[in-house]
């Protein structure tokens, strides 16, 4: 997405943040981090004990743990540590969604002449290990929010391709991923302008892939116990791709957001015995019965509707309601939403929490505890943000809870991050600590700050009329915006070719700007989110655009 200022008022050069993430650079030498209360997770809760970190492991926890002589000591009397979380629905270092070149993916080489390249989202053999180009500003948004890693893969497609688990590192040029590939990413997305192009084009050609992939692992094998007489097995590297998966041997993370999606994915994984974990899960409350026969953990994302979304159909909660409802319905929606994943727990399912890929990592937290206070337990909050994520990602020997052995990803807090008030101090990765600074305090008589990813900065000014063009799978889209900005809060309108849309929930983080358009579609609605970063006197980012993905 890419705005473009015509006639804008009060253009502002804003000055650089001054509340930067502390790193600590020295990292020679073990931690010993004495007097905290520690949480961890697998072992239950250590009123007053000490870790020690040595060459980026946890060398030692427990109430009686000596101090090594050369340690670097940090006190944390009165702070209490937990296991670092784990995001499962992150993109963090893959590149925008923009149109791919000839030779597939945006950024990719053209192909070779003769050389035919699948389209993004129909590649399972696609490494996201190869691609990972982490922004700092991303990993530092997530790591303050609590993370210590995230599964990265695509977010677009049918065969969306294999995921990394990604250590949220400042050395983001080198980064030493812990794990991939993790699983086959997929869903039901149609690929626009070519087939598969419906949904049930995109099922149909999955159900293929799957018959044509357990047949080439049947002459794989013969082949390989006696190759003499036999002609070669064509050299298909997305059949090859998938033939561990029919097999059970490399696990599926299905996007399956509403109860169709959901039990659509539970009966493709029973049809080809696919080892399947469900991820979104926003309407898991209406296929609770597939989920239980499933017999795995699910992945729900807390990534809850803002108050403009929750009426009409919101792609992004998967909640049905018509568009007329009353407030008082609107404020029964929401309690439904946010007690989803308390309703799956109830069904004895386990599951991880997760961002949902869209979510600001500034929020993530505040969704968490609304999740609790609509019945999730505390502990199994703690648990589905920690171990079960690790779990889910083949790396529960090596995170997801503070036990010896372990890898030092470790969040400190000045209280309990399940309750109300209680904020992030510091985080370490692979043993390396960074401090979260809380942002400063704006000056008196100045803008208001916008907190959250924004830090101290005084809110962007961007009032006025912008040029927009949204890249969508249909085509570009050009659409001018009008802009009225009230502190950190703006409102205005889209002006498109089905006519002028109200945006509402437009917010000023600094130079982060977000907001929503009700799009009407064929006596439905699409809920359309934009981010952006103000850059000068352009605003670029990417749209959300429910069903059909993300576009720049």
């Amino acid at each position: 997405m890419r705005c473009v200022p015509i006639a804008r008022a009060g253009v502002a050069v804003l000055a650089p943040l001054l509340a930067l993430t502390a790193t600590a650079r020295a990292q020679d030498g073990p931690w010993a981090l004495t007097n905290a209360r520690i949480e961890t997770v697998t072992r239950g809760v250590i009123a007053r004990g000490t870790i020690v970190i040595r060459d980026g492991l946890i060398a030692a926890v427990g109430a009686d743990v000596a101090v090594p002589a050369d340690a670097r000591v940090l006190d944390l009397a009165g702070k209490t540590v937990f296991p670092a979380f784990i995001d499962l629905t992150s993109s963090l270092g893959l590149a925008s969604m923009t149109a791919p070149q000839a030779g597939g993916r945006p950024g990719a080489a053209p192909a070779a002449a003769g050389a035919e390249s699948a389209p993004v989202g129909l590649e399972p053999y696609r490494a996201v290990a190869d691609e990972l180009r982490p922004a700092a500003g991303d990993v530092k948004a997530a790591r303050d929010a609590g993370f210590g890693a995230v599964l990265s893969a695509p977010s677009r497609g049918a065969f969306r391709g294999l995921s990394a688990l990604v250590p949220l590192r400042d050395s983001a040029a080198t980064l030493e991923l812990i794990r991939s590939p993790v699983a086959l990413h997929m869903g039901f997305q149609p690929v626009a302008g070519r087939y598969p192009g419906t949904l049930l084009g995109v099922i149909a050609y999955e159900r293929q892939a799957f018959y044509d992939a357990q047949r080439q692992g049947t002459l794989l094998d013969r082949y390989r116990a006696s190759p003499r007489g036999m002609e070669r097995p064509a050299s298909d590297r997305r059949l090859n791709a998938l033939v561990p998966v029919v097999r059970g041997e490399l696990p599926v993370l299905f996007a399956a957001g509403n109860e169709n999606e959901i039990r659509r994915a539970v009966a493709m994984a029973h049809e080809f015995n696919l080892t399947l974990t469900v991820v979104g899960a926003t309407e898991g409350f209406r296929a609770l019965d597939a989920l239980q026969a499933n017999r795995r953990p699910v992945v729900v994302s807390v990534d809850f509707p803002r108050a403009p979304e929750v009426t009409g159909w919101s792609f992004r909660a998967g909640i049905r309601r018509p568009p007329d409802d009353s407030a008082a319905a609107d404020s029964a929606a929401r309690r439904v939403i946010e007690g989803n994943a308390a309703a799956i727990n109830g069904a004895g399912i386990r599951l991880a929490l997760a961002s949902g890929g869209m979510l600001r990592a500034s929020e993530f937290l505040a969704n968490v505890r609304k999740a609790i206070a609509a019945g999730l337990p505390r502990d199994v909050a703690l648990e589905a943000l920690t171990i079960r994520p690790a779990e889910i990602a083949g790396a529960a020997e090596q995170l997801g809870s503070i036990e010896a052995g372990k890898i030092a990803n470790l969040v400190v807090a000045d209280g309990d991050l399940m309750g109300d008030s209680a904020k992030v101090n510091a985080v370490f990765v692979d043993g390396e600590r960074y401090e979260v600074i809380a942002p400063a305090a704006p000056a008196r008589g100045g803008a208001r700050g916008a907190g959250g990813a924004g830090g101290g900065e005084a809110a962007a000014q961007v009032a006025g009329t912008w040029a927009v063009t949204v890249t969508s799978p249909q085509g570009g889209q050009n659409i001018t915006m009008t802009i009225t900005q009230s502190g950190d809060a703006f409102t205005g309108s889209m002006t498109t070719d089905m006519g002028t849309l109200p945006i509402t929930d437009g917010q000023v983080s600094g130079r982060t700007v977000t907001w929503s358009v009700t799009v009407p579609m064929g006596g439905q609605s699409m809920v359309a989110s934009f981010h952006g970063e103000v850059e000068g006197n352009r605003i670029r980012g990417t749209a959300d655009l429910g069903a059909m993905g993300s576009a720049p």
